[in-house]
């Protein structure tokens, strides 16, 4: 049996199901999992859950995908039949790997991604380097002729949309062009998302971005630009996402990298790049992350400290 038909075959018999989205979810993680969300709602007259460690930001909740919202802090995987990942590219993403990892005695997992990273952690893993977690949902779908509603082509729509940087970075294709078409012909409400992912920003975020920018170092000798974000700059959640493909827009850098200092202790390093000969995934993987060649990430426990040279990791 084809994967894609067996993954749908899964989520059809399948009684309790939820949808795990990682962790500071974005519009592609939220997305893929709400098209799956309301596909068992719409379709299949299920009650899903859709499962994060953080709440899903505020300009993300079009369609009321927060009825869905659980904090899986508080989520007891054995309570459910099936648990699912979406666009989680290691079991850590999901917050809650070993509960995860105690239930897959029990429940059978699906891993649905496209980190080129993603270690195959779940019990059936589909994972395919395309331009979104989303796009694999809608090739699922569409092979498996389901019917794309408003809501499903709306949120896989959004999903692709931020993934490829509004169809500007390495992860755009023509497939993925393709799927766009497609789904605008399904309905998707491309106003809304435009509105809700790309008209965002407050004054203050705006302020906080400016107080960054202002502080950018751009190494010459490696042609690296770095972004320190220290815990006393985040003054709103979520100010800084996409920040880092903000800054791939500096023509002269071949690397990006935005150094973030959460208040809970934890430095959070992502990185991108635009250049055929920079893998950094690879730079991301030695340090316990992973991603894509062109955008990847890593996390540790630390803090930041301003020197006099500079900004210090302790």
């Amino acid at each position: 049996m084809p994967i894609y038909q067996q993954i749908l075959e899964k989520i059809k018999q399948a009684e309790k199901i939820v949808f795990l989205a990682h962790r500071n979810p974005d519009a592609d993680t939220i997305g893929s999992c709400a098209a799956m969300a309301f596909f068992c709602q719409q379709a299949l007259n299920k009650k899903v859950n859709i499962a994060s460690p953080d709440e899903f930001p505020e300009n993300l909740n079009f369609f009321k995908v927060n009825d869905f919202y659980q904090n899986s802090h508080n989520l007891n995987p054995e309570d459910y039949d099936l648990i699912v990942t979406l666009d989680c590219g290691d079991s850590s993403q999901t917050g809650i790997a070993d509960k995860f990892f105690k239930a897959k005695d029990k429940v059978f997992t699906i891993n649905i991604d496209h980190h080129q990273t993603n270690p195959s952690y779940a019990h059936l893993n589909l994972v395919e380097p395309v331009s979104a977690a989303s796009e694999i949902v809608y090739k699922i779908f569409k092979t498996q002729k389901v019917s794309f509603t408003k809501e499903i082509s709306t949120w896989l729509l959004a999903g692709i949309i931020t993934d490829t940087n509004y169809f500007t970075n390495a992860a755009t294709s023509q497939e993925s062009m393709a799927t766009a078409s497609d789904l605008l012909k399904h309905n998707a409400d491309i106003k809304t998302i435009i509105k809700s992912t790309w008209k965002k920003n407050s004054p203050e975020a705006l302020r906080a971005w400016g107080k960054i920018l202002s502080r950018l170092e751009y190494n010459e000798e490696y042609k690296i630009v770095s972004a320190v974000i220290s815990k006393e700059d985040i003054i709103l959640p979520h100010v800084f996402q996409g920040l880092s493909n903000f800054l791939t827009t500096l023509y002269k850098a071949d690397i990006i990298m935005v150094v973030l200092e959460t208040p809970e202790g934890i430095i959070k390093v992502s990185l991108r790049s635009t250049k055929d000969e920079f893998d950094v995934s690879l730079l991301a993987k030695k340090f316990g992350g992973g991603g894509h060649a062109k955008a990847a990430g890593f996390s540790f426990p630390g803090r930041l400290e301003k020197t006099a040279s500079g900004w210090k990791i302790v």
